[in-house]
């Protein structure tokens, strides 16, 4: 079995990477049932179809990391510091952290506000994976990976795009039959 998160293989039926100690054992699936369980468990996190990244730098202002989401439509900017990402900065983090004091803080770095570290996927992990993952982490935006070099990120929306075709009915508001 190949870790999602660092692509080590390890043997089948593991419940620990032996690398990165990630639990392995969400990967004891059932057989789909359905249409949408076959794409979750089939398909890779690629077949999203993840966005550019959009990076600030540590120093970036809030005010002009708001600045730079309301810009691009996008609810979080991945913080990086030339070498690697060391941060994400998303509409939560502002509405939790920031929000009441907007005005106090503008011209304060992200790297006071934003989520450090923030756990990736490599883009070739499964679609049930990404979202327990999500789901469980209780996280929104999720960045890829590629050989472990940033490839993108997806959000909880891009998951409600599947969903919406894969049942195209759900979208159009006709009854299923």
């Amino acid at each position: 079995m190949i870790c999602p998160f660092c692509r080590h293989e390890n043997l089948e039926g593991a419940d620990q990477c032996e690398s990165c100690l990630m639990d392995l054992s969400p990967f004891t699936l059932p057989a789909p049932e359905s249409t949408l369980e076959d794409r979750l468990m089939n398909e890779d996190v690629s077949s999203l179809g993840a966005k550019k990244a959009i990076m600030v730098g540590p120093r970036t202002t809030v005010r002009e990391a708001v600045d730079t989401m309301v810009a691009n439509s996008i609810g979080c900017v991945l913080v990086h510091d030339g070498a690697r990402m060391v941060g994400i900065l998303t509409e939560r983090d502002l509405l939790l952290r920031v929000s009441a004091r907007m005005a106090a803080v503008e011209n304060e770095p992200v790297s006071r506000f934003m989520t450090p570290d923030p756990l990736t996927l490599d883009c070739e992990a499964p679609l049930a994976f990404a979202l327990n993952y999500m789901t469980l982490r209780d996280f929104r935006h999720l960045p890829l990976t590629r050989d472990g070099e940033l490839a993108g990120i997806i959000s909880l929306r891009d998951f409600l795009g599947l969903l919406f075709r894969t049942y195209p009915e759900i979208a159009s508001g006709e009854k299923a039959g």
